[in-house]
């Protein structure tokens, strides 16, 4: 290895040294650009103006790096020269710094007056802010030092590999099968000098990794220690500043109120009780004022916290790019999101305060002018109270009232103002807590959460067992919990409930028997009976899961207590319900056999897989939280990797024994099959994830699945509740009706036969409809259900839009552009792809059975509207898809014109057919049933496709017939319009028969048949005399094509049978033989056999 490693270095340099024997000076940006817009004078063929403009278009490229590699390298010298400096200052700043009591940060500003303490308090906010975005900035420096050796080690290699194909290319001056160009060895030439340049900054990195970490850590701990420093003053200012305010408040209130009150019911009283309740509200405004301003600075601070926190995760994102580091420091960023407690009060706060602010601009304005006021006040008192004293004093409250408004509207305007602020704080922080909280998600679904499940992870499971089980989560909450039962007043009625529970435990069973009496009693049972005995079963299922809550709440007593163990304890609680719930109602002649009619056999099968998936949920239920709470535990979480290759190959085999021996979901088998392929290949996929690292992908889709099998469920249980609901109300129906028969209230006709009502509906129709309606709306239900447990991971998709699989050049007003294709397109584009084949074979037939057979219109024209609306969706369809992909009509068109010109040589008659399908789907010359002849074919049209239509002949033979033919050839349609058609019989008579009475008798038999149409009028026709008979000629019209064989074959019959009985002959042709011999002579010969006797 060694070996080759070397001969890779020596023939590397050997190329260097051959290539840059002969080193020319790199041109110029502006030459170069210069030399790509003056490319179209060149005259150059299609062929070589695109090699040149690809070559050029990357110099400029590469020119481009290089400049912005070289800035680097300056930068990074710049930094390197100042970084001892720089850090011998850190640490001598980190000495000087020393954290002040709160006694003297008071003393400090105990001097300034308010408007000085709130300049202050801006100032400090406002270095606040800056000192934050700098220790953003540092923590980005210190990770990226840490990950510096790893990336810039591959950009070594990869730029080295690069270099040896660059100047082989160089020295050869040949692309594969071609002569390189001038500007492609500028080209080369160039991105040579750019990978040098590169390499070389990475290497100059590498060498000054340490002093930049060692500079990142000094910066990142003074700001965090100013940072601190600051936010204890902050709040100390906010204190004073809080503190003042409601000083000038009180000290403007006192004076308000004081001087002489007088007597209770007297002007004086009255004017003092309106200062008084001013002063109140002021002192009220002044405090919230006070917490408003608090709240807004704190949102303003987390706001700000959000924004570095946004701004530093897309660098390291962009630094990390997908490893285990990357996912480490997105799990500790969610759990160090802030809990936002956001006042929704904050909207009617503000319209009371608009509210009150005008009733109080009505009340300034009536003091405006106090003589008057005071005047319409002294009014009702008695001439001899008015003195100049009383007018005086009430001058001295009036004049105080006035100030009180003044301040009193100064405040509302500061707490209506701090309120919109606030408001518009908690909606900017709510938005951005939400996009990076789904940021995060995204970025934590997509990225490995542990290392990959191979032979060097087994090795280091023992030492990971040994550390987990010694600080296992929850245990020592768990112990702590025992002695610190603060309120035992709270736990009385949990467990007064579980004894009550337990000691009516044989009364509840007791009840439930009597229940199951009742069941298919034509009198006792109810709609309500399967609700009560559910209920019941449920409140025996109790007990247990009360102790879970009861643990659980007595870890949230606890300091210090661990989430992830009460959390666990609550989850337990619902799932030991659960299982017992099911287990119940599914014993032997329970609910599920007794009430619900289920299959025994099944509902035993069904209650021991129930027992196996509880006890596989049970540990990961405490998976699945540490990875919900507290993710970063995952990486070394051993026993729980192990707990979930067991139960998720469990949970596979068991969902494929329960779907294989169940009834069809829905009554559909296809429905049935990819649910229960879904059910069983999840689990397998979800095993595959953890076993590639996406341990926490995989915990979060099993958590949605586990929540998806409990809605299946109780999906299942609704259905059958209903279905025995809408059961037992036709058993009722029928039953009343059965009574209403017997008390003699049907009707009788007049020959004492029975008379139904025509108005009352059929049982099994009604009950057919509504549950029709029922599942209808259960399916509704459960689909809006799993729409919003499944909702979380739209965002998350949203993340496959940065991963970008190609590229595509498109016209923009500024210019042309790339726009890239991500995976999110190509799902989008496969999405359609289902969608479309899916509304197109199904859309079409559920129109038809919705809308279309409501409308009575002919088979044809349904067929015609379902297939052109098939038509239409594939078309929508394959454009929608074309065009997620980038593909649109511009780049499609010439393809359009080639493919136009192929079909109208090599493709004609296909096409034509094609054509020729649309013609007969708009035009309708034949429709779906028509029965038409084509040439010597007869049949009724089956089918209509794209290129051919099936025709299926009286012998019940399918003839598949291009749609051109039905175009060019002649095509007799007999049921275009309408199936009426004629009949023609010849009938011949002897001579010498009444043909008066023969042509009554031959309208007599046909007007007698029932197939015969009336209008048109049947004629008999008397012809030609023929050689042995009267010709006539029967015509008539029968409605359907259907009746012309069978209405010639009656009407033949009855005419035999009337010609029989009136003596008119049948005439057949006659032949006279005549025998001669040699002599001349001649001699008849004459049959001499007597005729049978007619049988008239």
């Amino acid at each position: 290895m060694r070996l080759t490693t070397l001969l890779v270095s020596l023939l590397f340099t050997l190329q260097l040294g051959l290539v840059h024997a002969e080193e020319q000076p790199l041109p110029k940006r502006d030459a170069l650009q210069q030399q790509l817009e003056s490319l179209p004078e060149r005259k150059l063929s299609e062929a070589d103006e695109k090699i040149v403009r690809n070559a050029l278009e990357k110099s400029v490229i590469f020119i481009d790096q290089l400049s912005e590699t070289r800035e680097r390298r300056n930068q990074l010298t710049e930094q390197l020269d100042k970084a001892p400096k720089q850090i011998s200052d850190a640490q001598r700043e980190m000495g000087r710094l020393q954290e002040l009591s709160e006694e003297a940060l008071l003393q400090r500003h105990q001097a300034l007056d308010l408007n000085t303490l709130t300049s202050r308090l801006g100032e400090k906010t406002s270095q606040l802010s800056v000192w934050q975005s700098d220790l953003s900035a540092a923590n980005n420096l210190l990770i990226t030092t840490q990950t510096r050796p790893e990336r810039a080690q591959n950009e070594l290699t990869a730029a080295q590999a690069r270099l040896i194909t660059v100047n082989t290319q160089l020295i050869s001056g040949r692309n594969s099968s071609r002569e390189l160009r001038s500007e492609e060895i500028q080209r080369l030439k160039i991105e040579r000098q750019a990978l040098e340049e590169r390499s070389q900054l990475n290497r100059d990195e590498l060498a000054s990794n340490g002093v930049l970490q060692e500079l990142a850590n000094n910066r990142r701990n003074l700001l965090t220690k100013r940072i601190a420093l600051s936010e204890q003053e902050i709040q100390i200012l906010q204190q004073m500043i809080s503190q003042k305010r409601l000083a000038e408040s009180e000290a403007a209130v006192a004076q308000a109120n004081s001087g002489a009150q007088g007597a209770p019911d007297s002007v004086l009283a009255r004017q003092s009780r309106l200062n008084q309740q001013l002063s109140e509200y002021l002192l009220s405004t002044t405090a919230r004022l006070n917490e408003l301003n608090r709240l807004t600075q704190e949102g303003r601070q987390q706001l700000d916290n959000l924004r570095q926190i946004e701004r530093a995760l897309d660098e390291q994102i962009n630094v990390l790019k997908g490893s285990l580091l990357l996912s480490k420091i997105l799990y500790q960023q969610k759990q160090a999101l802030p809990k936002l407690h956001l006042d929704n009060r904050l909207t009617d706060e503000i319209g009371d305060l608009r509210l009150y602010q005008f009733e109080l601009g009505k009340r300034r304005q009536e003091l405006s002018n106090p003589d008057v006021y005071l005047d319409a006040q002294l009014e009702k008192e008695p001439p001899e109270n008015i003195t100049p004293l009383l007018r005086d004093e009430l001058q001295r409250l009036v004049s105080n009232r006035r100030d009180l408004m003044e301040r009193l509207n100064g405040e509302l305007n500061s707490v209506l103002t701090q309120a919109i602020n606030l408001q518009l704080i908690q909606k900017d922080l709510q938005r951005s807590s939400t996009h990076l909280s789904e940021t995060l998600e995204a970025q934590m679904f997509w990225i490995p959460s542990n290392r990959p499940l191979d032979w060097k992870w087994l090795q280091s499971v023992p030492e990971l067992f040994v550390a987990e089980v010694e600080d296992l989560p929850g245990l020592r909450s768990l112990q702590e919990a025992g002695g610190s039962i603060d309120n035992p007043l709270f736990y009385f009625p949990a467990i007064a409930l579980i004894l009550f529970l337990l000691q009516r435990r044989n009364a509840i069973k007791a009840k439930l028997e009597e229940l199951k009496s009742k069941v298919g009693h034509y009198q006792h049972d109810n709609q309500l009976v399967t609700p009560y005995a559910l209920l019941l079963h449920s409140l025996l299922a109790l007990p247990i899961p009360l102790i879970f809550l009861c643990t659980s709440y007595l870890l949230t007593s606890t300091p210090g207590h661990d989430p992830v163990m009460v959390q666990t304890l609550v989850e337990m609680a619902a799932l030991w319900w659960a299982m017992a719930f099911a287990r119940r109602i599914l014993s032997h002649n329970k609910v599920a056999e007794r009430h619900f009619r289920w299959d025994p056999a099944r509902v035993q099968l069904i209650r021991r897989k129930i027992f196996l998936i509880g006890c596989l949920l049970f540990p990961l239920i405490l998976v699945v939280n540490v990875a919900a709470l507290q993710p970063a535990r995952l990486a070394s979480d051993v026993i729980g990797i192990f707990f979930c290759l067991i139960s998720f190959s469990a949970l596979s085999v068991i969902s494929w024994q329960l779907f294989r021996k169940q009834p069809p979901l829905l009554n559909s088998h296809t429905i049935h099959f990819f649910a229960g392929l879904t059910m069983v290949c999840l689990p397998l996929a979800l095993l595959a994830m953890v076993f590639m690292g996406y341990f926490y992908t995989a915990l979060k889709l099993f958590g949605l699945y586990v929540l998806t099998l409990a809605m299946l469920a109780g999906w299942i249980l609704l259905e059958a509740m209903f279905v025995r609901g809408m059961s037992l109300a036709a058993r009722r129906l029928a039953y009343q009706r059965a009574l209403k028969r017997r008390e003699g209230n049907t009707r009788e006709g007049a020959d004492g036969s029975e008379l139904s009502d025509d108005n009352e509906l059929d049982i099994e129709q009604i009950n057919q409809q509504s549950l029709r309606l029922i599942r209808l709306a259960l399916m509704a239900i459960f689909f809006i259900s799993l729409y919003w447990v499944w909702a979380d991971l739209l965002s998350v998709v949203n993340y496959l839009e940065t991963v970008t699989l190609w590229e595509y050049s498109s016209e923009t007003p500024e210019g042309p552009a790339l726009v890239p294709i991500s995976v999110r397109d190509v799902l989008a584009a496969l999405l359609v792809v289902a969608v479309t084949v899916a509304l197109g074979r199904n859309l079409p037939g559920l129109l038809e059975v919705l809308v279309l057979s409501k409308m009575h219109l002919k088979q044809g024209s349904s067929y015609a509207i379902t297939t052109l609306l098939s038509y239409v969706i594939t078309a929508i369809g394959i454009v929608s898809a074309m065009s997620s992909l980038g593909v649109s009509w511009d780049k499609l068109q010439w393809l359009v014109a080639a493919l136009s010109v192929g079909l109208g040589f090599g493709l004609q008659e296909i096409f034509a057919n094609f054509v020729s399908g649309l013609i007969i789907l708009f035009e309708r010359p034949v429709r779906i049933g028509d029965t038409v002849t084509l040439g010597n074919l007869s049949g009724t049209v089956s089918r209509i496709r794209i290129r051919a239509t099936t025709i299926t002949d009286f012998d019940r033979k399918e003839i598949i017939v291009p749609n051109k033919v039905f175009v060019t050839d002649q095509l007799i349609n007999w049921t275009l319009t309408d199936a009426v058609t004629r009949v023609v019989l010849n009938v011949g008579v002897a001579y010498g028969s009444d043909l008066a009475l023969t042509k009554q008798l031959l309208l007599q038999a046909v007007r007698e048949n029932s197939r015969v149409m009336s209008e048109p009028e049947p004629q008999v026709l008397f012809l030609v005399f023929g050689e042995s008979t009267l010709d006539h000629e029967v015509r008539f019209h029968v409605r359907e094509l259907g009746d012309r064989l069978a209405a010639t074959d009656e009407i033949n019959r009855r005419i035999d049978q009337l010609f029989r009985e009136h003596h008119i002959e049948i005439a057949f042709r006659q032949l006279d033989i005549f025998v001669k011999n040699f002599k001349g002579e001649e001699q008849q010969l004459v049959d001499k056999r007597e005729l049978p006797p007619s049988q008239g």
